[in-house]
């Protein structure tokens, strides 16, 4: 999905990969409760399905946005602020020791634990904070060689006045207006504020030269400025399309990781994938959910469960930009009425029982996912838009289309385009075949295009037309309109959607107020996207996990709300 930050940008890729991890070494005996080939000196994980990191610099551009890109350099360097499974912050997890509001919640005093240290000795300070504020507001600027993935959310920047540090273990922010501090805390501080090693990292006192420096090398994570890190992991080696590795760090602060090291390996498709698991080759997986009736040709050592829910929506992306080169397309996709009558020809039932049925996927009509259980989900919200063929060709022609050739056509403009989806998946394939065919019964032409998942994701308002790069959008733990997906100021808008009323209903969202109006604002947000359809959803799909006896801690220690995932607390051993 295109993604979300660590707090919630980071930005997860839903279904963008399973992420596997294989054991290396000489096979094991299974006495003692350990599966062969499973051993904590490497565990090797599967990162994706033609899908592979390419930014691994913890500021991540918008051209690079995907979980995939967040997960790895989150192991790397260490957040801010720790979320735990309940959507609070941790201070005895976190870089920070605590966060002080004042000012009439203008001015937060972040204190930072003084133990923290970079993997080279040195300590973690209010410098190499204030240093990562220099590089996303410096990415804002107009002119700036990359765009951070942040812009626009959680204020970035035209909230934000100050950065600044006051001795070396003080950070001191200032916003120009009266903000709800919980939702600053998650959606700003937390998303936008991850400490980098300013003595290894700033090269050049102009910020334009510090940028490209970073772009040039944030795909070279072999090159030294990565040695110093100060999260469970840093990174070993790679080989592009095959695999990359993390190696535990011993210096690092808090639980040092027990498995050594992280192998990650490419897979070409989900099919390679589940014949790996087939042979026992994988420690650790979790498959797409159309293998549900597969799972019983896999070794006795697996364990087979559902996995969890990540804190996603899944959805498609029409590009209503009206100027440039798609702005023949842009200007039929900005038609309410030709959206609604794309998400009336999705047969969510349908696809439900294709990714494996109700237990593995659940109807999506909301920004903010039903599951898993969160504080900030609508009860009320029904589904505007259930699968109807008739009702969505009655909307077309109301709106002034007709049948031509099979196909719709208004004002000589035909209602067909390309559909970009990403390769590798048999499990999206045939969903955007389905899609393709129903779609085709009320005269929309879409026309397939399959393209690696990096490549979809990397596309932007004047480059495609329609697109599903396999999943939606993942939050981790903010606010659901923290990363202001929809507003028209925000980097994460990459379709160029701008609704007066949506742009209100997220200000609103965010304004200081009571929790009780807070929620009040975010159902307002739930109920109008769902109905004014700045995408076009599809169900959610929670997964199959496939663990092998003796790999401990992966439920206990993955965070389904922020996404964070504790690989320093798994362990290899005998079942207890």
């Amino acid at each position: 999905m295109k993604s979300r930050r660590w707090r919630g940008w980071a930005a997860a890729l839903l279904g963008a990969g399973a992420l596997v991890l294989a054991g290396c070494g000489a096979a094991a005996s299974t006495s003692g409760g350990i599966a062969p080939g499973l051993n904590s000196k490497s565990v090797t994980m599967v990162g994706g399905v033609q899908v592979e990191p390419n930014w691994y610099f913890p500021v991540v551009s918008a051209a690079a946005c995907s979980v995939i890109n967040y997960s790895i350099a989150s192991q790397m360097y260490y957040p801010l602020l720790f979320t735990n499974t309940k959507d609070q912050i941790d201070y005895s997890k976190s870089i920070a020791s605590g966060i002080v509001a004042s000012h009439n919640d203008t001015v937060y005093t972040i204190s930072l634990h003084h133990n923290w240290k970079w993997s080279n000795g040195q300590p973690v300070t209010a410098q190499d904070v204030v240093y990562s504020w220099d590089i996303v507001k410096g990415s804002t600027a107009k002119g700036a060689p990359w765009q951070t993935c942040g812009d626009g959310s959680g204020g970035v920047p035209t909230l934000w006045t100050s950065v600044v540090a006051k001795g070396p273990y003080t950070v001191v922010v200032t916003i120009n207006k009266p903000t709800n501090p919980v939702w600053f805390e998650y959606n700003g501080i937390a998303a936008n504020l991850v400490p980098i090693p300013k003595a290894t990292w700033d090269r050049y006192p102009n910020m334009m030269q510090e940028l490209k420096f970073i772009n040039n090398i944030a795909n070279s994570p072999s090159n030294p400025v990565y040695k110093v890190v100060d999260g469970p992991y840093s990174f070993g080696t790679y080989v592009n399309n095959e695999y990359w590795t993390l190696v535990a760090n011993p210096k690092f602060t808090l639980k040092k990781a027990t498995i050594k090291e992280l192998l990650f390996e490419y897979e070409t498709s989900n099919s390679n994938l589940f014949a790996g698991l087939r042979k026992g080759q994988f420690a650790y997986a979790t498959i797409p959910t159309s293998y549900d009736k597969d799972v019983k040709q896999l070794p006795k050592y697996y364990q087979v469960q559902s996995a969890p829910y990540s804190f996603c929506f899944n959805y498609m992306l029409p590009n209503v930009v009206t100027t440039g080169p798609e702005a023949a397309i842009g200007k039929v996709f900005a038609q309410h009425a030709v959206r609604e009558a794309l998400q009336l020809g999705i047969d969510q039932p349908a696809i439900v029982q294709l990714m494996g049925g109700a237990k593995l996927a659940t109807p999506g009509y909301s920004p903010v996912p039903k599951l898993p259980n969160n504080p900030f989900y609508d009860q009320s919200l029904q589904n505007p838009y259930p699968y109807n063929i008739q009702r969505g060709i009655k909307v077309l022609e109301a709106d002034g289309w007709h049948l031509q050739n099979g196909v719709m056509v208004k004002n000589g403009q035909q209602l067909a385009f390309q559909f970009l989806v990403a390769s590798g998946s048999t499990t999206n394939t045939n969903i955007a075949e389905l899609i393709q065919a129903d779609w085709a019964k009320e005269g929309i032409k879409a026309t397939i295009k399959e393209e690696p998942f990096n490549q979809v994701i990397a596309t932007n308002d004047t480059n495609f037309q329609f697109e599903w790069w396999g999943g939606g959008w993942c939050y981790g733990a903010t606010d659901p309109t923290g990363d202001q997906l929809f507003s028209a100021t925000s980097a994460a808008n990459t379709s160029g959607y701008n609704n007066a009323t949506m742009n209100t209903l997220i200000a609103q969202s965010i304004a200081p107020q009571s929790p009780a109006h807070a929620q009040q604002a975010l159902d307002a947000y739930q109920q109008f996207t769902a109905k004014n359809l700045p995408v076009i959803f599809l169900p959610n799909l929670s997964g199959i996990q496939v663990v092998k006896t003796g790999l401990h801690g992966v439920n206990r220690y993955t965070n389904d709300i922020s996404g964070y995932v504790e690989y320093n607390y798994w362990t290899v051993g005998s079942n207890k």
